[in-house]
């Protein structure tokens, strides 16, 4: 086949793909545009109005915990696993340590070594309808989603505790949406 045939086919697919692509998206009408440092901050703002609320001290963004948190969860949303250990065994101490990041905390006399980390899972949404072959979608907004994270961490004895624990000073946020529309939500707390 002649190089300028071969060229006019590979143009024809990729203007094809590119068609279907907008007829994929087209089929997920009024899907939120979810802006992940956007819904970061929310996320974060509600952690601290529930420290206010319990007469704590706000937790200070920390970029370099929040790079460690988004790494989590990006790799979480790539290797398609949810859990405080990564598949190489790390936990958020030793994640931490391995990008230079060590927590020391003293109170009464006692040195206290480590990372805390609340995860959280949800979706872009909460349900999806199929009426006569189409698909219909119940978005979540990024409201929604911040306030679910945060709600379902208060409910839980141990996502709790790191919240309102009065050591914590620091706290790092990251999340990541996978293609199949998970959102992974760590927080890390120094």
């Amino acid at each position: 086949m002649d190089a300028s045939v071969t060229r006019r086919l590979l143009l024809f697919f990729a203007f094809s793909c590119a068609a279907g692509g907008a007829v994929a998206a087209a089929q997920r009408p009024r899907e939120p545009q979810v802006r992940v440092a956007d819904l970061e901050r929310r996320v974060h703002d509600r952690i601290n109005k529930e420290r206010r609320e319990h007469k704590l001290a706000p937790l200070a963004e920390d970029d370099q915990l929040s790079r460690i948190a988004r790494a989590h969860s990006q790799d979480m949303a790539r290797r398609q696993f949810f859990d405080h250990v990564n598949p190489e065994g790390l936990d958020p101490t030793a994640r931490g340590k391995r990008a230079g990041y060590e927590c020391r905390k003293v109170r009464d006399n006692v040195i206290r070594e480590g990372l805390g980390e609340n995860l959280y899972q949800g979706s872009l949404y909460s349900r999806i309808r199929i009426e006569d072959g189409r698909r219909s979608y119940d978005w979540n907004s990024p409201e929604e989603i911040a306030k679910e994270s945060v709600e379902g961490w208060m409910k839980s004895p141990g996502h709790r505790r790191n919240i309102l624990q009065p050591e914590y000073s620091l706290t790092g946020l990251g999340i990541a949406i996978a293609s199949d529309d998970r959102v992974y939500i760590t927080q890390m707390f120094c």
